[in-house]
């Protein structure tokens, strides 16, 4: 009798060791799939970084063009302005010539 209830009891404890062993693996791929999932929201996480940072960068460049363009827009404004203001200026010197001459 007393070699039937060891007998029990080694039985009793390969059940509860292969649980356990079906437990620890379960639990080893849950954190494998959970490492996976960390790792890919991961990388979208710094993609998405970066794609930002690009387009970021895009943007300033953009807003450096446009800012050029402006400014090149007011120089020759200004260039013209100049033109026309010595155009005028030799103009107006040539009406007192004129004037002077037949005053």
């Amino acid at each position: 009798r007393s070699e039937s209830s060891g007998t029990e009891h080694s039985e009793d404890d390969d059940d509860g060791s292969e649980s356990k062993r079906r437990k620890v693996k379960n639990l080893g791929s849950r954190i494998m799939q959970s490492a996976s999932v960390l790792a890919r929201a991961l990388r979208s996480c710094e993609e998405k970084k970066e794609k930002r940072h690009r387009e970021m960068i895009e943007l300033e460049q953009r807003r450096i063009q446009m800012e050029e363009a402006r400014n090149e827009v007011h120089r020759q404004g200004i260039a013209t302005l100049v033109a026309a203001v010595t155009n005028l200026s030799g103009a107006i010197e040539s009406l007192i010539n004129n004037s002077e001459r037949h005053g």
